[in-house]
């Protein structure tokens, strides 16, 4: 909540302040790191939590504001650390991962609010494919038949940054998107449907979670 309340303010700041009209450079290569937040659907909150999310992307002008790119995606998921299983007489935690690895088109368009700060807003359109690792080998009936623990799906992810220009060459920003990944969460596929803390939770929505985070911009200047 804070970071939405951050991201606002400084929005807000940015339409009051005096655009200067700025251009960025002809090409830049832009970095995210951020932490993941799920949203959706219930079941797939339950079953994982984030542990980053980041992406790379070669941008291009296009005037007037606008860029065109292409990029890489890495997603990580760590299963919530509240699952276990019985083993004899012991508990032991589950180690189950799910990783994503999307590759998307970038659109964006930036407005200078002073000399040095920018917000861009962009539009992420990829493709990624999801693999589950460390899947407990459960053969309870609730887990049959057998989800598959490699699947592919179209994302989109809007995003919006506020960034301020260091140097020439280089920008950082903080970053908030949201990411919908257009597949349903399957609790059959890393075999967690046994666990009625799992099981009870609704489904109805696909894969979604809020991203906030840093990034960085290498500001590659065409030669004049």
């Amino acid at each position: 909540m804070r970071a939405l309340l951050f991201i606002a303010l400084l929005l807000a700041t940015s339409y009051s302040a005096q655009n200067k009209q700025k251009e960025l450079a002809d090409f830049s290569i832009t970095g995210n790191f951020c932490i993941p937040s799920i949203l959706s659907s219930d079941m797939y909150r339950t079953s994982f939590d984030g542990i980053y999310e980041m992406n790379l992307s070669v941008n291009k002008a296009m005037g007037g504001g606008f860029f065109g790119g292409l990029g890489y995606q890495n997603v990580l998921f760590q299963n919530d650390e509240g699952l276990k299983y019985a083993y004899f007489n012991a508990s032991i935690p589950y180690n189950t991962r799910l990783m994503g690895n999307g590759v998307f088109a970038r659109f964006s368009y930036v407005r200078f609010f002073s000399a040095i700060g920018y917000m861009s807003y962009s539009m992420h359109a990829g493709y990624m494919m999801s693999h589950y690792y460390n899947v407990n080998a459960d053969t309870s009936e609730a887990n049959r038949p057998y989800g598959a623990q490699k699947f592919n799906a179209p994302y989109l992810q809007p995003e919006l940054a506020v960034n301020f220009i260091v140097d020439k060459t280089i920008s950082f920003g903080v970053i908030l998107s949201y990411t919908t990944l257009f597949s349903k969460f399957d609790p059959k596929a890393p075999r967690f449907n046994q666990f009625e803390e799992i099981s009870s939770q609704s489904n109805n929505y696909v894969m979604s979670w809020l991203n906030f985070g840093f990034n960085f911009n290498v500001l590659l200047h065409r030669k004049k």
